[in-house]
């Protein structure tokens, strides 16, 4: 009778056990010395009310015995970020999360100091964005060289719109880590956990619309069910909970969104053309989305039914196009463009490797530098002209670079001419 060949299996030796030692308390030691920072310099600095806002809507819940979607979280929050009530030109902190997702903010309300909890979340955070600037770079396809690899990482951690995603404690940073992983799950054919993804990523509309429309095209046609399965699952388990904990939760949920949009408050190409340009500002506001839209219609109709290399170029735009569609946003949230910036980064050093080293470094200093120096020179003199300049620099500069790269991005080398460039 014969037998199968066994390869013996390889112990850990001691030196492995010391290996795996050391990176595990050196991550602790990282993260502490986050946790630290956050808490001593970050959190004095303000702001804040991107978190303070579901926290102080599961305590609401949880401890007050008060409605989430009530007048009580609002008040509260307010006198956390700004030590009085909203004013003329404040965020209102009205709460416009969906219950099933506002029960993932539990474990942060069980802390009952806000700072603590705030700064822990601020870590999660800033842990994510080390996830998402790696998945970004590994879904191009980029062998990078590790020069740039670290220029990147630089980038995505240093830049203005990180600094205000920080600040904010916005949950922005989390769902761009949730947007590449749905991409890498795609990729990788692990549809159940591309749905679950998804399921957990359903609001900041203004952000992940197009995104989110763009996945369901591609599912819808495809036929991939597992997504629907993936989807269906965490969405009817974080659903039920909800309503067993809370039944009524529909209806004030729908009337604070309702009361969040007539708040008016964001920033938008709306308002800022009509802040640069008062006499026709509005007409080329409508005029970008229209013609943004149309492109959008006309890339997502390709995209649902091509080669993966376009799928992932197409979402890329999506998320580059969004800030400039017209929907009222706020600046941490262009802190997702780091996202598309990776495939341009990718193309252009592939395209044209005798320089592309060189160009891509003066990009990512112009990327970098151009909205500190509008931050810390022009806000000061030009007030909201300046905030208007930095609104529309990064998704600008953004959606320029993916079409610039679109030729190379979804179509792979063909010819020889092509090919001998690459090389």
């Amino acid at each position: 009778m014969a037998t199968s060949f066994k390869p013996p299996s390889k112990s850990l030796t001691l030196r492995d056990y010391q290996f795996i030692v050391l990176v595990v308390f050196g991550i602790f030691v990282f993260c502490a010395a986050l946790l630290y920072v956050n808490l001593n310099y970050i959190n004095p600095l303000g702001g804040g009310g991107g978190f303070y806002l579901p926290w102080a809507a599961g305590r609401a819940f949880l401890f007050e015995h008060a409605d989430p979607y009530g007048t009580y979280v609002p008040e509260h929050v307010q006198q956390l970020v700004y030590d009085r009530a909203a004013g003329p030109g404040d965020k209102p902190y009205i709460t416009d999360i969906p219950f099933h997702l506002i029960v993932g903010y539990f474990p942060f309300s069980l802390l009952s100091d806000p700072q603590l909890a705030r700064a822990i979340f601020t870590l999660i955070s800033e842990l994510a964005l080390f996830g998402l600037a790696y998945l970004s770079l590994r879904l191009t396809g980029w062998e990078v060289p590790p020069v740039f690899a670290g220029l990147f990482v630089l980038f995505c951690v240093f830049n203005l719109y990180t600094f205000r995603a920080v600040l904010e404690a916005t949950p922005v940073l989390f769902l761009g880590f949730l947007y590449a992983g749905i991409l890498y799950a795609f990729h990788t054919e692990q549809d159940e956990l591309a749905g679950a993804l998804v399921a957990v990523s359903c609001y900041h509309w203004e952000v992940s619309g197009p995104f989110l429309i763009l996945i369901a095209l591609h599912v819808l046609h495809e036929r991939r069910t597992r997504i629907f399965a993936g989807f269906a699952m965490i969405s009817a388990i974080l659903l039920i909970l909800s309503f067993l904990v809370y039944p009524g939760w529909v209806l004030p949920f729908l009337r604070a969104t309702s009361n969040n949009l007539r708040s008016d408050f964001g920033i938008s190409t709306q308002t800022v053309f009509s802040h640069l340009w008062p006499d026709f500002g509005s007409r080329l506001a409508w005029g970008l989305t229209i013609l943004l839209l149309t492109a959008l219609a006309y890339e997502w109709n390709i995209a649902r039914r091509s080669h993966p290399r376009r799928f992932y170029w197409a979402a890329c735009l999506s998320l580059a196009a969004a800030p400039l569609l017209g929907f009222r946003t706020e600046m941490e949230n262009l802190v997702l463009l780091v996202f598309p910036l990776a495939l341009v980064f990718a193309i252009t050093y592939e395209r044209w490797k005798r320089f592309g080293g060189v160009l891509i470094f003066l990009l990512l200093l112009l990327v970098f530098a151009v909205p500190w120096a509008v931050y810390y020179f022009a806000m000061p003199r030009m007030g909201q002209v300046g905030e208007d300049i930095l609104f529309l620099f990064f998704p600008t500069f953004t959606l320029t670079g993916v079409y610039w790269v679109r030729w190379w991005a979804i179509r792979p080398p063909r010819i020889l001419f092509d090919r001998s460039r690459l090389n």
